[in-house]
C-alpha cells in the first residue's frame, strides 16, 4: 500500500512538472491604438492628427531572448500645413488616405520570459526592441501604391496567464518613398514643398502605430521533466 502512493505520488507530480514545463512556440495575437504621420506636412510632432489603428500579429519564438514577428495593420494618416504656420510653406496643402501596413520585425526581449518553478532566470515580464521591413499599401491619386520601408520601435510585455499575454509597443516606419503624403488631386505638392530635393534616405515620410496588445501562445512543445534532476 505504501508502495502505491508513492507511485501515484511520483505519477502525479511527474505529470504536474510536465505541465508546469510545457513551452509554446509561438504567439497569436490582436492589437489596436492609433497611427499618424511624420513628413513635410508634420516634419517634428508625434501623435498629431492621429488615426484608429489595429491588426492582427503571429510571433515564432527562436531562442529565450530573440522572436520573428509578422503583422498586418489597417489605420489613417493626414496631415496639413496649416498646422505649422512657423515653417512659411509657399501654399497650404493637406492630405488624408487609409493604409495596410505589412511587415515582419525581429524582437530581442530583455529578460528570459514566461512562466517557469524551476527556471529562475524567467521573468513574467519584460520590455523588448524591435527592427525589420515593413511594406505600406496605400491608395494614391492614380490608384494603389506600395512603398517599402525600416520600422523599429519598442515595447512592453506581461504574461497574464499561462498562455495569456499583453502588452504595448510603439513603432515608428521610415519610408523609402516621399510620396506617402500626396493628396487627392496628385499635384506632389508634399513631395517636396521646400525644393530641398530628396533620396532613398533623405527627406522622405514616417508613419507610426502606437497599440496595445493581446495574445495567446500556440505551437506547444513538450516540456521537460525535472523529477529527477
Amino acid at each position: 500500500m505504501r508502495q502505491l502512493k508513492r507511485y501515484i505520488f511520483v505519477l502525479l507530480f511527474g505529470l504536474m512538472s510536465h505541465m508546469l514545463n510545457a513551452q509554446y512556440l509561438g504567439e497569436f495575437g490582436l492589437m489596436g491604438g492609433v497611427s499618424y504621420y511624420n513628413g513635410d506636412a508634420n516634419s517634428t510632432t508625434p501623435f498629431l492628427e492621429n488615426h484608429p489603428y489595429m491588426g492582427g500579429f503571429l510571433r515564432l519564438k527562436m531562442n529565450a531572448h530573440w522572436l520573428c514577428k509578422f503583422d498586418a495593420a489597417y489605420g489613417t494618416v493626414s496631415g496639413n500645413t496649416a498646422n505649422f504656420p512657423e515653417n512659411h510653406f509657399p501654399h497650404e496643402a493637406s492630405f488624408e488616405h487609409s493604409f495596410w501596413n505589412v511587415g515582419c520585425q525581429f524582437e530581442l526581449n530583455f529578460f528570459k520570459y514566461g512562466l517557469s518553478r524551476w527556471d529562475k532566470e524567467i521573468k513574467r515580464h519584460t520590455p523588448y526592441i524591435t527592427a525589420g521591413p515593413s511594406v505600406a499599401i496605400y491608395q494614391g491619386w492614380n490608384g494603389n501604391r506600395l512603398t517599402g520601408g525600416l520600422a523599429f520601435g519598442v515595447g512592453y510585455k506581461f504574461k497574464l496567464a499561462p498562455r495569456v499575454n499583453i502588452g504595448v509597443e510603439w513603432d515608428m516606419h521610415k519610408l523609402f518613398s516621399d510620396n506617402f503624403d500626396d493628396d487627392e488631386w496628385g499635384n506632389g505638392y508634399l513631395t517636396d514643398p521646400l525644393n530641398m530635393g530628396h533620396s532613398t534616405f533623405k527627406n522622405n515620410d514616417w508613419y507610426s502605430g502606437a497599440v496595445v496588445f493581446l495574445s495567446f501562445d500556440i505551437f506547444k512543445r513538450r516540456g521537460v521533466c525535472r523529477l529527477y534532476d
